[in-house]
């Protein structure tokens, strides 16, 4: 090989000077490049208020929010408490209502019945002033009102006379043996059996009618 040829190769450990002079340029890039990598990410990693315009409008937005649920839940709270006092008010209403309702039940009743009394009063007064038979009418006419009264507040009788006995509704006071009528069968009534609606207010108390007794029985 010839000297210059020589010259130009180069050894298996020895570097091109211009080789090193690119790979240097190239990293001073790449750190420049990364640097302002770096730089972007710092700014967005900026806490809010450190003077950024946008960290301030949301703080803003937040606290409007913030203010806006507590005067919600403060009218959420008062309008509960103003359900529980009227509920409270319902409770005491309905329970005073009831109690004048049971204390006062026959309040109606005895209002017609004083009217009653009043008609009485007024026959008893016009007695010595007509005869017997005008004193009579006026005391049917009386009963005829009262019992029309009773029937207005569901109060009825119910005459078990000429029927069978029944031991629910009423009571016998007596057994009578007879051939008039089959054994068994209401043939006297001192008191009628009255209710009230479907309840039995009195029992009726009458007298039965009882099987005539064989005379060869008897002997």
């Amino acid at each position: 090989m010839s000297g210059g040829e020589g010259s130009a190769e180069l050894g298996s450990g020895e570097t091109d000077p211009s080789n090193e002079s690119l790979e240097g340029e190239a990293m001073e890039q790449q750190d420049g490049e990364q640097g302002e990598m770096n730089g972007e990410s710092f700014d967005e990693l900026k806490m809010p208020g450190s003077g950024d315009p946008s960290s301030d409008s949301i703080e803003s937005v937040n606290a409007e929010e913030i203010a806006r649920l507590r005067t919600e839940a403060k009218e959420n709270y008062d309008r509960y408490i103003r359900s529980v006092a009227e509920l409270e008010n319902y409770k005491k209403r309905a329970i005073k209502e009831r109690s004048d309702l049971i204390k006062y039940a026959g309040e109606n009743l005895a209002r017609d019945i004083v009217d009653v009394l009043d008609d009485i009063e007024r026959a008893v007064g016009a007695e010595s002033k007509g005869t017997l038979e005008d004193f009579l009418k006026g005391v049917s006419m009386i009963r005829d009102r009262f019992v029309s009264i009773l029937d207005s507040h569901s109060i009825k009788a119910e005459t078990g006379l000429g029927k069978s006995f029944d031991p629910v509704h009423q009571q016998a006071l007596a057994s009578v043996p007879t051939a008039d009528h089959e054994p068994g069968l209401v043939i006297q009534e001192f008191k009628k059996a009255y209710y009230f609606k479907d309840k039995l207010l009195r029992h009726g108390q009458v007298v039965v009618s009882a099987a005539v007794p064989d005379q060869g029985e008897k002997d």
